[in-house]
């Protein structure tokens, strides 16, 4: 980022800190109708811009007789159709508001998908989500610049360091593609002398760590909680954290979509759906008791995506948290656990920093990841039209060599290979997880 986009975020930084000490602090214990109403009343500001900035919703708005201006209760929004990823990606710039997208801020994932999606919000929902962000840790006792260890959000270059100090936030970043257990013993070592308060990572990665720290009985005096996101959060990986390091771990549920987010809290029951960030719709899935989660966004008006169908499923919780916050409770998200790729040297790396870093390649239009076995890794490319294939495709040769720990055979080609079920994934992990 440049000092401009360094400064805005700084300031945004800081406004949704202040969102989480002042309003959003009292959201949660808000009574059900005072929920309702407040919902009511941000997605009407939504539905507004819609109407008046949106082409996509200026035409759906039209095409089901909808009036925007007389929605009078949360229900009345139902009468749109669900809204797909796919349609997002096909009308892309329909989405986006005619008045905000100049100085929104763009995002871009590509999910699960290997297909990048880029998308806009405007910044007053950046603030609540940081705002969002800045609460959730503090159920879990975090102050601002409480020292912080993070497993996730760093791949250095050849010759960087492999961690590295955020001195504003007081964050220790270790890079999550370098978790040998050697590697392991080094970052308990330097977290040792280091003394942070939290940690925060990939659920994959701080396992990787906590098996190591409870095979040789090591702890990190003075820890009080981990933050685990971006991965399904596995029974196993919760357990072996916690006994590790004798805290317990606070779990998220988030989207680069931007529609719906879920934190858990000191109760630990399981994951309340924030109300004050979106409105979600549970539907009846096909698996039995399993239910979809469509999402609203309720502040962002730079691209607004309404009844947005996540693509997860949640089981939810059959009675109120004990905490006495009154947003609904989900016991666990069913789906967003990533397959985890092989190191040359046998550990396990998390993919879903692949999929960001593919997401960012704005000359890779698809990708998909083959692992036959820790030596013989296949990543296919469709590089986008007009550039040069063999650059593209030796750029990204050149990053996974440092991911995978060796060499990565880079293919730019427009051919995928199929599931048996005849889906094409990103990840096909086809060698044996020996760890």
């Amino acid at each position: 980022m440049n000092i401009e986009e360094r400064l805005r975020d700084a300031s945004l930084t800081w406004e949704g800190y202040r969102l989480s000490k002042g309003l959003m602090r009292n959201t949660p214990f808000f009574s059900p109708d005072q929920i309702q109403a407040y919902q009511l009343e941000q997605l009407r500001l939504v539905l507004d811009a819609c109407y008046r900035y949106v082409p996509y919703y200026q035409k759906l708005f039209w095409e089901h007789g909808f009036d925007p201006h007389r929605v009078r209760t949360l229900d009345d929004v139902k009468r749109l159709p669900i809204l797909t990823k796919e349609t997002v990606r096909a009308k892309l710039s329909d989405f986006c508001s005619m008045k905000e997208l100049r100085a929104a801020i763009r995002l871009r994932t590509s999910g699960t998908t290997g297909t990048p999606l880029s998308v806009y919000t405007s910044a007053g929902q950046w603030a609540v989500e940081q705002g969002a962000i800045w609460r959730h840790w503090g159920w879990a006792g975090y102050r601002f610049r409480d020292r912080m260890a993070i497993v996730r959000s760093y791949s250095p270059k050849a010759g960087e360091p492999l961690w590295k100090l955020d001195r504003l936030r007081n964050w220790l970043y270790f890079s999550p593609y370098h978790l040998s257990e050697a590697q392991c013993r080094t970052y308990l070592d330097v977290m040792a002398q280091w003394k942070p308060k939290y940690l925060r990572g990939y659920p994959s990665s701080l396992y990787l760590l906590a098996r190591v720290a409870k095979n040789e009985k090591r702890r990190l005096p003075g820890l009080r909680a981990a933050f685990t996101a971006s991965e399904t959060l596995l029974p196993h990986y919760r357990a072996e954290i916690e006994e590790a390091f004798g805290i317990k771990v606070f779990d998220h549920y988030g989207q680069a979509e931007i529609t719906a987010m879920l934190h858990e809290c000191e109760a630990h029951e399981g994951l309340h759906v924030l109300s004050d960030y979106g409105f979600v719709e549970f539907l009846p899935s096909d698996q039995t008791g399993l239910y979809r989660m469509i999402a609203t966004n309720l502040q962002n008006t730079a691209m607004p995506l309404l009844r947005y169908d996540t693509g997860d499923l949640v089981e939810l919780a059959d009675k109120p948290c004990s905490c006495g916050r009154m947003f609904p409770l989900v016991r666990r998200v069913v789906g967003r656990s990533d397959q985890l790729l092989l190191h040359r040297d046998g550990f396990p790396i998390p993919s879903i920093n692949l999929y960001t870093y593919f997401a960012k390649q704005d000359d890779v239009v698809r990708f998909q990841i083959i692992q036959s076995s820790r030596e013989d890794v296949e990543v296919r490319i469709a590089p986008r039209a007009g550039v040069d294939p063999e650059k593209v495709a030796e750029n990204v040769r050149q990053e996974m060599r440092l991911r995978f720990g060796g060499e990565v055979n880079v293919v730019p080609t427009q051919e995928f290979e199929q599931s048996g079920e005849g889906k094409c994934l990103p990840i096909l992990q086809k060698a044996r997880m020996d760890t």
